[in-house]
């Protein structure tokens, strides 16, 4: 690498740098709501509390919820990475580089919607367990870990679906016992028992499951640049994924550990987007989380071999999806895709 190069990757991964990518990030969500491009999405995957779209009617305010909530789960992130040393590196490059993407799809970033919610509390999930790696006393926080995942469930019962997940993460991190499967049963009934133990909830619903053609997206020109990110964000979270596989396996058993879980999660968000496609949003802001941190091992390995091109191409692709989204046709206020699993 030139000199030149090496400086550029420098700047790229400052601290100043993940400051003015977040900021451009809350810009370009700002411009797609003064320009009406964010398509009003509504869930009703919900067999209890009202789900998150009905929570704020007022697009302002909803925009703003959503955007602080978004910048919340990448403070989680590097949280992580910086009491876990999980990138091996200080830089919040992937941090910013997670928000940007997310930022990039302005109908998921621009408004408060259910998508949110599964990638901050699995990122928080995912903080708690690392924290009790190999470590006895630790019922306490596997019986919280599951209670976040059923406070989820409450909102939208997709949030099932990572249940096994962290009961396989539990001998990731060597504290498959009988108790901590005992506190995890507990920690995820919990929310649930309370709720409609103590009436602040109705009876519940019993999910009503239908199959939805995957024409229901793809014949709206409209749902096309978030499509395409995913695609993206897929595509980059294979490739990446592998060849830092071959990095991470020299890691200690520990890191090794860490980082398994997360390619578990990752690999399972991105299989259950490609299955529950009609839902895909769901599942949006939680896989560029995922991906963000291959990137953040990418480029600290590269960091010396020119990585820098393969990550500025990637949010030059993803600034093309976005001005994709905003050339688009102006979609009216009152049309409310409602789209069941």
């Amino acid at each position: 690498m030139t000199r030149k190069e090496v400086t550029f990757t420098r700047v790229i991964r400052s601290r100043g740098m993940a400051v003015l990518i977040t900021l451009a990030a809350i810009f370009m969500t700002l411009q797609a709501y003064t320009f009406d491009k964010i398509i009003p999405l509504r869930d009703f995957r919900t067999i209890a509390l009202p789900t998150p779209g009905e929570w704020i009617s007022d697009p302002w305010i909803s925009m703003w919820a959503n955007v602080i909530l978004v910048l919340a789960n990448g403070v989680v992130m590097l949280l992580i990475n910086r009491n876990f040393n999980l990138l091996r590196t200080p830089s919040a490059f992937f941090a910013a580089y997670f928000v940007f993407t997310t930022a990039c799809t302005p109908s998921i970033m621009g408004q408060l919607g259910a998508s949110v919610f599964p990638a901050l509390a699995v990122m928080t999930a995912v903080w708690l367990m690392f924290s009790i790696y190999n470590s006895r006393p630790s019922s306490r926080r596997v019986f919280l870990i599951f209670f976040i995942i059923g406070l989820g469930q409450l909102i939208e019962y997709t949030f099932i679906l990572y249940i096994p997940l962290f009961i396989a993460g539990l001998g990731q991190m060597k504290i498959f016992k009988f108790k901590k499967i005992l506190a995890a049963v507990l920690g995820n009934i919990t929310p649930a028992w309370i709720a409609w133990g103590l009436g602040i909830v109705g009876r519940p619903e019993i999910p009503q499951l239908e199959f939805t053609p995957p024409s229901l997206l793809l014949d709206s020109p409209e749902n096309w640049p978030m499509l395409a990110a995913v695609a993206v964000t897929l595509l980059t979270g294979f490739l990446l994924g592998n060849v830092n596989l071959f990095k991470i396996i020299g890691f200690n058993a520990q890191a090794r550990a860490f980082n398994g879980l997360l390619t578990m999660i990752s690999i399972a968000t991105g299989i259950f987007a490609i299955v529950n496609f009609t839902n895909i949003a769901f599942y949006v802001i939680l896989l560029n989380a995922c991906v963000a941190i291959q990137v953040g091992h990418f480029f600290r390995f590269t960091v010396m071999r020119r990585g820098y091109i393969v990550v500025v191409s990637l949010m030059a692709i993803y600034l093309g999806i976005y001005l994709w989204a905003m050339l688009g046709t102006n979609i009216p206020a009152n049309i409310i895709h409602q789209i069941p699993l």
